[in-house]
């Protein structure tokens, strides 16, 4: 089976309400991606991954596209379908970075696989060991009372890992975690409840001490990324410090990185995510390398669409992850996503059973941008 067809389109999903943190400015859309792969045996798969992800990876859905078309696109006609081995070799030669264009080539291949296969992708991955994968809930930045407002419906959905946005607004962000915390205690949830918070790289060193320690009588369980991505001296300084555990995002994109940030012990999690991995392939790696240090570590995502969720969900239903963050479709109203067949209950995000990714595209929604076929 070989792959004789290439398809891209885009779709700006809306967010309600926008969301807005210290990296990114405030978002109003998600600027996606789509890719399907065809065979020549009838088969196809798809992929998605959120193009407007300057403040992470550096890419943009102009940029996304180009690669697609230009580099991989034409690299992949003829290949078959099911070696994503040496796919991502090829894709590996091609070019370095561009690891949003990467993962959704490779969560098509996922996709495609298990549907000639007939099996959900989780099997491709060695099994599921959960039916359900557990998502914390963000807060974004608003008013103590919204905090207080958010952390209730979301204790009341079943959520257990609460996590607020924070950044240079020191006693506003202070009033929104107490709001947090007695919304949680009201509920009788504090011991089964994680309090966290995210400063996106938003804090020195300095000032990541001073504020994590005023938030220690609050119960805040973790701190992620308090500092700019590039200085692990400054993540350690803030681990050795602090009582809240410190997770590692920017920091963390390549297997490499993982390595790094375990040897030099600059982080008690981290925090792992497709579209920094750049394929399913990378971030299994970036899974082994955390488990022979005994790194913790977390399965997350952007704010995304469904299509790019069902691909961490399968992922994640095959891990030994201990923490999850896989709702990102959560501001995305199900009439504006193409796709459909995710659900959630009880907090979690329930595993699709159906083949591939287990979820449905309509393709009428989304703007075709160009298809190539082999000769």
């Amino acid at each position: 089976m070989f792959i004789v067809g290439i398809d891209v389109y885009r779709k700006d999903l809306r967010l309600d309400p926008p969301f807005t943190h210290a990296s990114s400015g405030t978002v109003t859309h998600l600027k996606e991606v789509y890719v399907r792969i065809r065979t020549d045996a009838g088969w196809s798969g798809w992929g998605e991954v959120r193009g407007n992800c300057e403040y992470v990876t550096g890419d943009t859905p102009e940029r996304v596209v180009s690669v697609l078309r230009h580099t991989f696109a034409p690299a992949m006609l003829g290949k078959p379908a099911l070696n994503r081995n040496a796919i991502n070799a090829a894709l590996d030669r091609l070019i370095s970075g561009n690891s949003a264009a990467r993962a959704a080539v490779d969560i098509a291949l996922l996709d495609l696989a298990g549907k000639a296969l007939n099996v959900p992708a989780s099997e491709l991955l060695g099994g599921r060991l959960r039916t359900a994968v557990p998502s914390d809930a963000t807060i974004a930045f608003g008013t103590p009372e919204e905090a207080e407002m958010e952390a209730e419906d979301y204790l009341e959905a079943g959520f257990r890992t609460i996590k607020l946005r924070v950044g240079p607004d020191r006693a506003g962000d202070l009033e929104r975690i107490r709001r947090a915390r007695a919304a949680i205690d009201r509920k009788g949830l504090g011991r089964e409840t994680l309090l966290c918070v995210d400063a996106n790289q938003g804090w020195t060193p300095k000032q990541a001490v001073i504020r994590l320690q005023e938030l220690e009588p609050l119960g805040v369980e973790w701190a992620e990324q308090p500092v700019p991505a590039d200085n692990l001296a400054g993540l350690k300084l803030v681990k050795q410090r602090t009582s809240a555990s410190v997770v590692a995002d920017e920091s963390c994109r390549t297997p490499a990185d993982v390595a790094r940030i375990a040897a030099e012990e600059a982080a008690d999690i981290v925090h792992l995510k497709l579209i920094k991995a750049g394929s399913v392939a990378n971030m299994q790696k970036m899974m082994a390398v955390a488990e022979s240090f005994g790194l913790p570590y977390m399965l997350g995502q952007m704010d995304e669409g469904r299509l790019a969720t069902a691909a961490l969900v399968q992922i994640a239903a095959a891990s030994k992850a201990g923490h999850f963050e896989v709702w990102g479709f959560q501001r995305v109203r199900p009439e504006d996503d193409p796709v459909s067949g995710l659900a959630i209950a009880g907090g979690s995000v329930i595993v699709p059973a159906g083949p591939g990714l287990g979820v449905t595209v309509d393709e009428s929604q989304l703007e075709p941008i160009f298809s190539v076929r082999a000769e």
